[in-house]
């Protein structure tokens, strides 16, 4: 490579570790301060907060469990709406979640609202509250954990590709999807899914005050109508997000309310870019690494499928 290529190059990396430093100047890792949004009603403040979508990870996980700690700190702040519309997501995500909104229910009243899908690790993270409601036509349940690990093998030796892997530990490429699992590999995923399971049992148990024993009958994976899981006492009523809003302010005590919600302050990165950047901090970070690590690597990590 010529001098001219180098120090284009240079100075490319150069930029890029300069937005992706500025973007940590933004208080994303820290405790943000977020700005509140009025939505409708005059009165003491209720918050609404937000659960759409596969369960966040990463930076969006730390945005919602700040959310949810400036919701239980700030003494403004009467009661909590959550809204569910999540057909789940990674297991220790949800847990995290459902650990940050149960801190927040004890401190004020806690009360979510469907829409159209609150399942599996959607309907986990909404046991934290106090009572739940539900479209009728809602669909929840799904109470269970799978994990979907593609085995290609098959098609490795259709195009004629051999991978080689070094290993210490008989059990380290289990799950990899290069080859088949053995009954061992099977037993140990399975015995790592039970735990999950039963902690799943366990919150949904604790959060409907529910026998353990009548949650095992209806946790088999099968979905329900929010009208069968509030006759099944999976959830409290039928009804919407304005329902529960009401329900909120009527359990922390208050005639009139208004419905406030959390919008993300802008960081200096996106001040300097503006709304319409052409890529993220993410995808900045991820080009850095790419361009400056190296193509050999051992690292401490699971190859194996995601559970939700």
């Amino acid at each position: 490579m010529n001098q001219k290529r180098w120090v284009a190059l240079f100075l490319f990396l150069g930029v890029v570790a300069l937005v992706v430093g500025l973007g940590r100047l933004s208080p994303r890792g820290a405790e943000r301060a977020w700005r509140e949004v009025p939505l409708y009603g005059q009165g003491e403040k209720v918050l609404l907060l937000e659960l759409k979508g596969s369960i966040p990870t990463d930076k969006a996980l730390e945005d919602f469990l700040s959310q949810a700690r400036q919701a239980r700190e700030d003494p403004s702040v009467q009661a909590v709406v959550l809204l569910v519309d999540s057909p789940g997501g990674g297991v220790t995500e949800t847990e995290a979640i459902h650990r940050a909104l149960k801190a927040l229910a004890e401190a004020k009243p806690l009360v979510a609202a469907f829409g159209s899908v609150a399942a599996s690790g959607g309907y986990y993270a909404a046991t934290a509250a106090r009572e739940i409601f539900t479209p009728p036509t809602a669909l929840t349940g799904s109470i269970g954990v799978i994990s979907v690990i593609p085995e290609v093998s098959g098609l490795l030796d259709k195009l004629g590709l051999k991978l080689e892997v070094l290993k210490e530990g008989a059990l380290k490429d289990m799950a990899s999807g290069l080859k088949p699992l053995t009954p061992e590999e099977k037993r140990v995923l399975q015995a790592y899914m039970r735990e999950a399971y039963e902690l799943f049992l366990k919150r949904v148990a604790e959060g409907r005050d529910l026998p353990l024993e009548r949650v095992k009958a209806l946790a088999d994976g099968r979905i329900y109508s929010g009208k069968q899981a509030v006759a099944l006492g999976l959830a409290n009523r039928e009804g919407y997000l304005e329902d529960a809003a009401k329900r909120a302010a009527e359990l922390a005590g208050l005639s009139a309310f208004r419905l406030v919600r959390y919008q993300k302050p802008k960081g200096l990165l996106q001040g300097l870019l503006g709304e319409e950047s052409p890529f993220s901090l993410g995808e900045a970070e991820a080009l850095l690494r790419l361009l400056t690590q190296s193509r050999f690597r051992l690292e401490y990590r699971y190859l194996g499928g995601g559970l939700w």
